[in-house]
């Protein structure tokens, strides 16, 4: 396949599609070899995992590698086959999780799964919203897709975390800070009514290098490009007294 690359003077609102999926399965092929999905695998300690978004495979594969049993859900056929041709083992079913159904629900309490991870969700251009600016129309989908991905699992009663990573950028030095930012994102704008918690202790992150982390001409000095994992935990029922 074609290596393509959005760069900062290309809108991601006018990406086409082709290019698209060209970048996903370059970009993930460059975070498998720097470690980026062992790590966030090392992350999860359930053995039965849904994946929300396979893209082609290679964190399915990474799951598998690390002894879990993975069913994969994405809303695009070539990913699911792609995604399949490498990690035949694993299930696979295809899903827009953003019209939830009872047949995907009990398909999902038959596999029974523990964790659901959401790994570095894509943002295609023909799913964008046009009424925003390109850099928050990326951000507006992608925290939509999640809050979508986190109501799923509340509806699972067998998933007792979830497991959300992206990547952002900011001075090593403010990692601390940025676990607060992160969670609060993820409170207030992805789990909304869903019956999960996170907080600072519960993210943590990882260095990220070129080239699947190119910094846009212009980035201040000491600005460095990381990968983020949240993990959140489903809130138990306070039993009856």
């Amino acid at each position: 396949m074609k290596q393509q690359r959005l760069d900062h003077q290309t809108s991601a609102l006018a990406e086409p599609i082709a290019d698209t999926l060209a970048r996903w399965s370059t970009e993930a092929l460059d975070l498998d070899k720097q470690g980026a999905y062992d790590w966030l695998c090392s992350r999860v300690k359930a053995a039965r995992v849904l994946e929300i978004g396979c893209g082609f495979g290679a964190s399915t594969a990474a799951l598998f590698r690390h002894g879990k049993r993975v069913f994969a859900l994405d809303n695009r056929m070539d990913c699911l086959e792609a995604a399949r041709a490498r990690v035949p083992e694993a299930t696979f079913g295809l899903a827009d999780i953003r019209q939830i159904h009872a047949l995907l629900i009990q398909d999902l309490a038959e596999f029974a799964p523990e964790a659901m991870v959401l790994w570095i969700a894509g943002a295609p251009a023909e799913a964008l919203p046009r009424d925003v600016p390109e850099h928050y129309a990326v951000m507006q989908y992608r925290l939509a897709f999640q809050q979508a991905a986190v109501a799923l699992a509340g509806q699972v009663s067998s998933i007792r975390t979830v497991h959300v990573a992206d990547r952002t950028a900011f001075p090593w030095a403010m990692k601390d800070a940025g676990r607060e930012t992160m969670a609060q994102l993820i409170t207030t704008s992805v789990i909304g009514a869903s019956p999960f918690r996170v907080t600072p202790a519960d993210v943590q992150f990882r260095k990220l290098q070129a080239p699947v982390a190119p910094m846009p001409k212009g980035a201040p000095t000491g600005i460095v490009p990381v990968l983020g994992e949240a993990t959140l935990h489903r809130i138990e029922p306070t039993a009856a007294t």
